[in-house]
């Protein structure tokens, strides 16, 4: 598949859910992407990409300034993957949507991906349940939910962030 897009540069929307493409298959996407300069949403959804294909992606998607939506729902990212997310998404100022349910990415990766969201104001729909995460993270989560006029979603579902995190969260929004 990733050799019919290579030269697809006009390819807008990118859905491949659930199709188990793992490491490799996103590698290969991800270097198709790079030359996508379109590419409005990615949509890949439980492929077992883990941190190695979340780092591709953020590669591949770092130059791109029409990215509006982003889901890696269920795809094994912890960590590494989502800080190399939160980077990237540090200058993609016109997501209205981003999509990391069930990704083991704890803590310190949720605090990368909120660091990384701080300065994009037009976010309508932030979805980060059961991502392993504690309250620990929420004052990061709180700063960036700050200017966030548009937000009209958050879920934040099965995730140990307690009535301390709750009051936390609040103060954000």
């Amino acid at each position: 598949m990733a050799e019919q897009l290579r030269n697809n540069y006009g390819l807008s929307k990118l859905y491949c859910d659930s199709n188990d493409i793992g490491e490799a298959g996103c590698e290969a996407l991800a270097e198709c992407m790079e030359m996508m300069d379109s590419l409005k949403k990615v949509c890949l959804e439980n492929n077992n990409i883990r941190d190695v294909g979340a780092i591709a992606l953020s590669r591949a998607l770092e130059d791109n300034d029409t990215l509006l939506s982003l889901h890696l729902e269920s795809n094994e990212i912890s960590c590494e993957g989502a800080s190399a997310l939160g980077e990237m998404l540090s200058n993609k100022f016109k997501l209205s949507k981003l999509n990391l349910n069930n990704n083991p990415i704890g803590d310190e990766g949720f605090i990368k991906v909120a660091e990384g969201l701080n300065d994009i104001e037009t976010l309508r729909i932030i979805t980060l349940a059961n991502t392993q995460v504690t309250k620990a993270c929420i004052p990061a989560l709180a700063q960036s939910l700050q200017n966030k006029r548009f937000l009209t979603k958050l879920l934040l579902d099965n995730n140990n962030i307690d009535s301390d995190g709750a009051a936390l969260l609040a103060s954000g929004i």
